[in-house]
């Protein structure tokens, strides 16, 4: 029987959990669908919300606006605005992106 000193042990756990990460690391990158927002906005039109003043960049929108999702994406919801997409971030309700 071969035995393995301390230092050598040691070594080969480390390998394993650093390979056992990466094992899964890879498969939730595999598993996460990348979707582009503004694209997506752009191919799931929803009809056009009656607001006073045209959003701007930055600005806050107001709850009373519904704001549609993208897929499972949580981060990003969207609006449209005289046939234009409105991107905003779900958490600040910021507008981050306007198409021009």
């Amino acid at each position: 029987m071969r035995t393995i000193g301390k230092t050598s042990l040691l070594r080969t756990l480390t390998a394993g959990v650093v390979l056992a990460l990466a094992s899964v690391t890879g498969a939730l990158a595999q598993g996460t669908e990348s979707v582009n927002v503004y694209q997506y906005a752009v191919d799931h039109p929803v009809a056009d919300v009656s607001n006073t003043g045209a959003p701007s960049l930055g600005a806050s929108v107001p709850q009373t606006i519904e704001l549609a999702t993208v897929g499972e994406n949580k981060v990003y919801g969207y609006f449209y605005f005289e046939g234009r997409p409105v991107i905003v971030d779900m958490a600040t309700r910021a507008v981050v992106r306007i198409d021009q």
